[in-house]
């Protein structure tokens, strides 16, 4: 079965829109010079993810992120500011409403009335005799304006595997605190993530407004020059609060104090901060990055896709999760593999016991044949049971543990009136509405008569219902890096006459 993807990008409220297939394109919807922050919505973003293959996967923007062995570092940056060629990413000039308002009528100083406000019709001049011509506002370029961002290369400063399933390009200061925050939280995924995730730091000092952020960044830079880059940010991420209220001498003073320790040659740190080596390239990232319409610090670009969240650590690790999992979704629901004349039984092993499930084939064959093809795949070996509530329900089904991902298609509802919530114990698929369900499914601790007619249920607990009885409450949008979750180790799958 061919395989591809249903990649759900976590928030691009209405600041972005996206066109062209094989090439993605930004529109924002308002200045970039007004855009200064990252948030919204977790579920907005996964809602309105676009679809895309795993398979020789496109890249976002139409360029040739080709990944460079780092080697080239030992060079001195002092004097490279861009490397390779241009992305065709276009970020627009903010389309403008004029709104023209009319005046309600008023009273002039002499005790009359005056009119209300009417448009004045077209003129063409004192002489002219030619009917007016209607007139409208221009209609906008069909193009965007361009605005390339440099394609990844060998000036850039990467942390992870080449090759990376995953590929976080992160323009960040040092000083700002949402941007030493992310940072912190950037590496943090990556340490979750260390074969799968590569990170990519560029600079963005915002200068006018800190007054050290270009030296953080220069010892950045000067650390780089001697191997040790990721290990001086990590430093200035980690102890931000420490060193961001000293005034900028003291900061100098600091920085010595921690070159020892990180070992560095402390002569040559203090000479390229001394000398000012790198505080030429600090400006010229902060306008590259002005010029590219870069919305703030830190900005962040998912394999090319813009990540528009607040960059927390269940934010960040939702969506590397999510992109992940597109590795192993599949195009369209699998062919009709069981007979639904015969009978079907599975058994979830958790690392707590089994549970036994009888499945219904007759009542809901495609939801059925589904959950057996994936049991079968191996899709439910060592997710969790990612949302627990006790006395009412369990939810699995998503190898992601977020309680978003899916199979990456949707069967259709099989509802049988046979077959309801009245008792514990029910299987049925989870669903967001008519038509949503796939891999994802829920499981009864009591009687939950509002959902019947609602859902399609495609099994019933014979056995072990007491052990999912005892599970703790566990929520995935605050529970996800917590590691006391039940685990499926896997399926099995027996037919039964």
């Amino acid at each position: 079965m061919a395989r591809g993807s249903t990649v759900e990008r976590l928030e691009v409220n209405q600041a972005m829109s996206i066109s062209r297939p094989g090439c993605r394109r930004i529109l924002l919807a308002e200045p970039a010079s007004k855009r200064s922050g990252l948030g919204g919505h977790l579920e907005e973003w996964l809602r309105s993810l676009p679809r895309r293959r795993a398979a020789g996967r496109r890249r976002a923007f139409c360029y040739n992120a080709g990944h460079v062995n780092p080697a080239p570092r030992q060079q001195d940056r002092g004097a490279i500011i861009t490397g390779g060629g241009l992305s065709a990413i276009f970020l627009s000039a903010a389309v403008v409403t004029l709104m023209i308002a009319g005046c309600s009528p008023g009273t002039t100083a002499n005790g009359t009335t005056a009119p209300s406000a009417t448009r004045t019709q077209v003129r063409l001049g004192p002489t002219s005799t030619s009917a007016p011509v209607p007139t409208s506002p221009p209609a906008p370029p069909e193009e965007p304006t361009s605005v390339p961002i440099p394609p990844v290369g060998p000036v850039d400063w990467r942390l992870g595997p080449d090759g990376a399933s995953v590929e976080l390009l992160v323009y960040a200061d040092f000083q700002s605190p949402n941007a030493a925050l992310g940072l912190a939280d950037l590496l943090g995924v990556h340490d979750r993530h260390n074969e799968e995730v590569q990170v990519i730091f560029r600079h963005f000092p915002v200068l006018p407004e800190y007054n050290k952020d270009s030296l953080a960044g220069q010892a950045a830079e000067a650390a780089g020059r001697q191997g040790l880059f990721w290990e001086m940010v990590r430093l200035l991420a980690s102890r931000y609060p420490e060193w961001s209220v000293l005034p900028p001498e003291g900061f100098r003073q600091w920085l010595s104090e921690q070159a020892l320790g990180l070992g560095l040659d402390p002569e040559g740190f203090a000479a390229d901060l001394d000398d000012g080596r790198f505080a030429p390239l600090m400006v010229e990232a902060f306008q590259e990055a002005s010029e590219a319409g870069i919305p703030g610090v830190p900005t962040v670009f998912l394999n090319g896709v813009p990540l528009r969240l607040s960059l927390t650590p269940l934010n960040l690790e939702s969506a590397v999760r999510l992109e992940l999992l597109t590795q192993r979704q599949y195009d369209e629901p699998p062919a009709m593999g069981i007979d639904p004349a015969s009978g079907y039984t599975a058994t979830i092993e958790l690392d707590l016991g089994e549970v036994v499930v009888q499945l219904l084939p007759q009542a809901a064959p495609e939801a059925v044949n589904s959950f057996v093809f994936l049991a079968r795949q191996g899709w439910f070996n060592g997710m969790t049971i990612f949302r627990v509530e006790p006395g009412a329900l369990v939810e699995t089904g998503d190898p992601s543990d977020t309680g978003f991902g899916d199979a990456g298609y949707h069967l259709p509802d099989e509802i049988d009136a046979a077959w309801n919530f009245d008792e514990a114990g029910v299987v049925a698929l989870s669903s967001a509405g008519p038509g949503s369900g796939g891999s994802r499914f829920f499981i009864t601790l009591q009687p939950l008569p509002l959902l019947n007619g609602s859902r399609t249920v495609f099994g019933r607990v014979i056995e072990g219902l007491d052990l999912l009885m005892d599970l703790p409450s566990r929520e995935p949008a605050i529970d996800l890096l917590s590691p006391d979750a039940a685990i499926v180790r896997r399926v099995r799958i027996e037919e039964t006459e």
